[in-house]
């Protein structure tokens, strides 16, 4: 009995070590095989084949640069310009209708600038922020305006701006002439105090091809800028753009389809006179200058004009949005072989957004996507190889391309008018009226103004007032191979 009660005992023993030996194997795991990481893919710069400009140093091409548009037109009672009192000129580009106040139709500007900066301010009276105070604006003609501008341009990077000169504004027009000598003259001084390019460019909007507003009157004003500001004189205005070892000058509005009054003699006239007076040639031109369709005319000598300039630049505002921009990759990609074969300098532009309103309510509004359609922009055009950018607009608060320090959407004022009216849309014009139209034609219409729901724009809540600023100085850092050239922009 003891032996079997033994043997007993060493089957338990040997069971008990089987089963302990089977839980060990079931729990086992084996040490995980470390897989060779696979190496990140190597970061891409762009290459300018060349060095872009040195702090400091003159403006001696706009190759490597970006540039933004600077219209400088916005005036206000009391800021010392001829035509600011003027009961048909007061709030110069924030009136519509004769009116700068809340309503559709009743101002022209749809974004609302972040006046947390600016040493003079102007009180239009009807506009309620949400905290109940009322809202500010800046005034152009003010130097201590430009001043600032041209300092937030030095410190976010952006290389400098085109001064927008409206020859219908200028040209046999004192009052408005004197509002953009003044804010040209402040332009200059702060290019010099900043090191920022600037560069004049003449908008032909009012051209006319007569004796009221003619090439000479155009050439004379552009010579009376060469003379007061000595632009052959490095010395004098030191950071004033230069192109093939000229000064640049802008003729924008250029081979455009829509029944301008003047043609392309007429400026083939403009361009020989200013090169005659030393000045290289950019030319603002239609989206589809290269095949001569849709926005532009089809007039065989626009292509020779522009073999004639240094510099080209479309109008790409309003021909896109975010969605639709993939369309443009291969136009843009065969305008810049285009012009590499034909020796024109190319600067495709690019824009945050856009909305206009205000003034014409039956514009949609092209949203911003935070910044990404902007992005979008510069990062397509500089991996095609583009080598100088122009950014539509610094200050264009009206059309809404702005990238200056503009209000966040839930700090601009209201738009909503004190009293109700009706917007009538007729004959491809609006007007305001007290009392309901009936309208018959196509596409017309007659609407409450409260319903039409026209409200301010504004920087996306979340981001920062300074976002798009900030955005384009990335751009630029993006094009001098600084930061990697990448469809997503650098942390902040």
């Amino acid at each position: 009995m003891k032996l079997k009660y033994n043997l007993y005992i060493l089957w338990a023993v040997i069971g008990l070590c089987c089963i302990s030996c089977s839980n060990k194997d079931d729990d086992y795991i084996p040490p995980a095989i470390q897989e060779p990481e696979k190496p990140a893919d190597p970061e891409i710069y762009n290459d300018l084949g060349f060095t872009p400009h040195v702090d400091g140093e003159p403006f001696n091409t706009y190759r490597g640069l970006v540039m933004a548009g600077y219209q400088g037109w916005f005036g206000a009672p009391g800021d010392g310009c001829p035509h600011s009192d003027h009961s048909n000129t007061a709030w110069y580009h924030y009136r519509e209708n004769d009116r700068f106040e809340p309503g559709v139709l009743r101002n022209s500007i749809d974004f609302w600038p972040d006046m947390s900066e600016y040493e003079t301010q102007y009180t239009p009276g009807k506009f309620i922020l949400p905290n109940g105070e009322k809202a500010t604006v800046f005034s152009s003609y003010d130097e201590s305006t430009v001043m600032l501008h041209f300092k937030w341009m030095k410190n976010y990077g952006l290389d400098g701006v085109f001064m927008q000169r409206f020859v219908g504004e200028v040209i046999n027009n004192p009052d408005g002439k004197a509002h953009f000598n003044k804010v040209l003259a402040s332009a200059m001084k702060a290019s010099n105090q900043y090191q920022r390019a600037i560069c004049v460019m003449y908008d032909l909007g009012g051209f006319m091809s007569d004796n009221t507003r003619n090439a000479d009157a155009v050439l004379a004003d552009a010579q009376e800028i060469l003379d007061t500001y000595r632009l052959k004189d490095r010395n004098v205005q030191k950071y004033y753009l230069y192109e093939n070892e000229k000064p640049l000058i802008v003729l924008w509005g250029v081979g455009f389809n829509d029944n301008r009054p003047y043609n392309m003699n007429d400026v083939e006239q403009l361009m020989n006179g200013l090169k005659e007076k030393g000045f290289s040639i950019m030319l603002g031109v239609p989206t589809y200058w290269r095949e001569r369709r849709n926005d532009a005319i089809p007039d065989a000598k626009l292509h020779d004009l522009i073999k004639m300039a240094d510099v080209i630049m479309p109008w790409f505002v309003g021909r896109y949005g975010k969605s639709e921009y993939s369309n443009f990759h291969n136009l843009i990609q065969q305008d810049i072989a285009w012009c590499k074969e034909n020796n024109v300098a190319y600067a495709p532009l690019c824009f945050p957004g856009s909305s206009d309103r205000n003034m014409h309510p039956n514009n949609s509004i092209n949203p911003r996507y935070g910044g990404q359609f902007l992005w979008d922009q510069m990062y397509f055009c500089i991996k095609s190889g583009a080598q100088m950018l122009y950014i539509a607009m610094f200050d264009e608060i009206d059309e809404g391309t702005a990238i200056f320090k503009c209000l966040n959407e839930s700090d601009v004022p209201s738009n909503e008018a004190e009293d109700d009216y009706y917007v009538v849309y007729q004959n491809n014009s609006y007007r305001m009226t007290q009392s309901k139209v009936e309208v018959t034609g196509a596409n017309e219409w007659c609407q409450l103004a409260k319903d039409l729901k026209v409200k301010f724009q504004g920087v996306e809540d979340g981001l920062p007032t300074d976002h798009y600023l900030w955005l384009t100085g990335q751009g630029r850092r993006m094009l001098r191979g600084e930061v990697p050239l990448k469809s997503s922009w650098p942390a902040r």
